[in-house]
């Protein structure tokens, strides 16, 4: 079997080095530049005994081998199963998610807008080509539901101009509007559940990062930490770390951002550069911020189109398990996990950001004046990378990247390493990691990574 290198200890790289073992090759190195394994899916424990997520991560998968793999993981004791409760702030009010399925919860000057916008929208022709995202949402949800919340809320969440997105990844990501449920339910007000992940999973212990920690004993000394690759020479197949050693590969699985390994390429042509260099993304700072109090909520998350509040997503974390606060008790701690992005063009706010968080959740009224003496802990992780922007030009850059880096031998997968948002989860990028070690050895389709 040829030797394999695998640049990435997040979800792809585990779910490719768990399916060689479990197809007995051996003659493989995982190499993570941290100290611990999860990538984007890894978790940290904090002076407190608090534990945070990177961002606001939950389990939910279609493929049979994920949720095969999370129950030899972690067992049906190690998954909580959870029903979504999730809402978006408006105004001074909660609505239920998805939102153009509860406008009767509006204020009835933004529920008259968002229906005539949705009867408006009807008129459009069906057929025409949209240019980008902007013009999509546009189209599909109407000028109310899109100025109410579409918009804006995108806008945070993408910290990219919606007119240099594309909107071919929507597929289950977006609630795409029934303009005649919509008016069913603003006339006969009713909760109408969404999506794929109506029920979720998250580890019973340790946070997200408990599931890939369960990886862990199924891969021997494979796993190689504190590794962070500088250079690889495609042509003599060899890997530089800053830490001046170096390793031979035949085949090489790179999890890493595309545009930061096509840096790090030696040989690379400049149509590839150049290619690299139109791939947008976008940052995250993630705020925790842990309290001596029971949760003031049932709720899982909250997202927020108001441009002012400082974050688009707020999370009850220690909704999802009691293992996470200090002592494993809800009854006296809580956490709240909010998260904001950032991008050349939306900047971070200057200041002091944390406190700009906890202002704004006091301005939500998501904690009152008189909590702010039962925080205990605020916490702060930053991602350098967080969303690949599904920008109007992805696809063609992508094809002239991986084309090269295939025909070298080398194989991106990943959230970042396929640069495809809408294959971004965690049982896709696993998925991933599997399809790409049973292509080969035995040179079957990767179904995930081409779909």
């Amino acid at each position: 079997m040829p030797r394999i290198a695998i640049l990435g200890g997040g979800p792809t790289g585990l779910g490719a080095a768990y399916r060689l073992r479990e197809r007995g090759v051996d003659d493989f190195e995982l190499f993570e530049r941290a100290g611990q394994i999860g990538g984007l899916a890894t978790s940290f424990e904090d002076a407190k005994g608090y534990t945070w997520d990177v961002s606001g991560h939950i389990i939910f998968s279609g493929y049979p081998y994920f949720n095969e793999f999370l129950e030899k993981m972690l067992g049906k004791e190690g998954i909580r199963r959870i029903d979504r409760e999730s809402w978006i702030k408006f105004e001074d009010r909660y609505v239920r998610y998805p939102f153009q399925n509860h406008l009767s919860s509006l204020p009835e000057q933004a529920m008259l807008e968002c229906l005539i916008g949705l009867v408006e929208s009807q008129t459009i022709d069906r057929d025409r080509a949209f240019r980008n995202f902007e013009e999509w949402v546009f189209a599909k949800f109407g000028a109310g539901v899109s100025k109410h919340f579409m918009i804006p809320y995108n806008e945070k969440v993408w910290s990219t101009p919606l007119s240099k997105m594309g909107f071919y990844w929507i597929a289950e990501r977006v609630s795409v509007v029934d303009w005649k449920k919509a008016l069913e339910t603003a006339l006969l007000p009713k909760n109408v559940d969404w999506g794929p992940n109506a029920t979720f999973g998250y580890p019973a212990t340790r946070g997200t990062v408990g599931l890939w920690l369960a990886v862990l004993p199924h891969l021997g000394d494979r796993v190689r930490y504190r590794k962070r690759a500088v250079c690889v020479d495609e042509d003599k197949r060899e890997i530089r770390f800053a830490d001046g050693s170096s390793s031979r590969y035949e085949k090489l699985l790179t999890t890493l951002p595309l545009e930061a390994f096509v840096a790090r390429l030696a040989r690379a042509p400049e149509n590839v550069r150049e290619a690299s260099k139109r791939l947008l993304f976008n940052r995250l700072f993630t705020v925790g911020v842990g309290l001596k109090r029971p949760s003031p909520s049932t709720k899982n998350w909250i997202y927020f189109p108001n441009p002012k509040t400082p974050f688009y997503r707020m999370t009850y974390l220690s909704n999802y398990s009691p293992d996470i606060v200090p002592g494993g008790d809800t009854s006296r701690y809580c956490s709240l996990l909010m998260e904001t992005t950032y991008s050349r063009f939306r900047p971070l706010p200057g200041g002091d950001f944390a406190k700009a968080v906890v202002d704004g959740l006091v301005a939500e009224e998501i904690l009152q004046p008189a909590d702010l003496p039962a925080i205990e802990s605020v916490y702060l992780i930053h991602a350098a990378h967080a969303y690949p922007i599904p920008s109007v030009d992805r696809d063609e850059a992508l094809e002239t990247i991986q084309s090269y880096l295939e025909s070298k031998e080398i194989y991106s997968r990943g959230r970042f390493g396929s640069w495809k948002y809408e294959i971004g989860n965690q049982d896709h990028s696993l998925m991933q990691g599997k399809e790409v070690v049973d292509r080969w050895l035995d040179g079957s389709t990767e179904k995930v990574f081409r779909s």
